[in-house]
């Protein structure tokens, strides 16, 4: 048994907020973040209703086989951007940039936003604590 899952991957120099205040401490997804979370989640809802909730193997007598891939409310990932976008030269944060990003994902169902710095994050310490 396995279940599909769907991952919609931008560039990492790609901008998580617009450049201007929406309002005072407020900054806005960008249009690429939005475009991005609207793709994803249109592609999953496509692959859902044309697919069905599973997909199964047939054997050669056409009967189906133990193996079946699951579409019950598929994951989805977006990989986009990177944090580092809220640190400057001297390695400050901006909170209120840190603060109207984290907001927006974590309120967002589906699909889940991840970073590349975060990806590649998850990636070495999947690799350092696996041996």
């Amino acid at each position: 048994m396995q279940s599909m899952v769907f991952a919609e991957i931008k560039h990492h120099r790609t901008d998580l907020l617009k450049r201007t205040e929406y309002r005072p401490g407020v900054w806005p997804m960008s249009k690429d973040l939005a475009g991005g979370i609207s793709q994803a989640q249109a592609t999953v809802h496509q692959a859902v209703a044309e697919i069905g909730e599973r997909i199964t193997s047939l054997d050669r007598d056409g009967f189906e086989t133990a193996d079946a891939t699951y579409l019950l409310r598929p994951r989805s990932f977006l990989v986009i951007g990177r944090l580092s976008e809220f640190v400057n030269d001297s390695g400050t944060h901006h909170p209120s940039k840190i603060r109207s990003f984290e907001l927006a994902r974590r309120h967002l169902q589906e699909p889940e936003v991840i970073t590349f710095d975060e990806l590649l994050a998850r990636a070495e310490w999947i690799v350092e604590n696996s041996g």
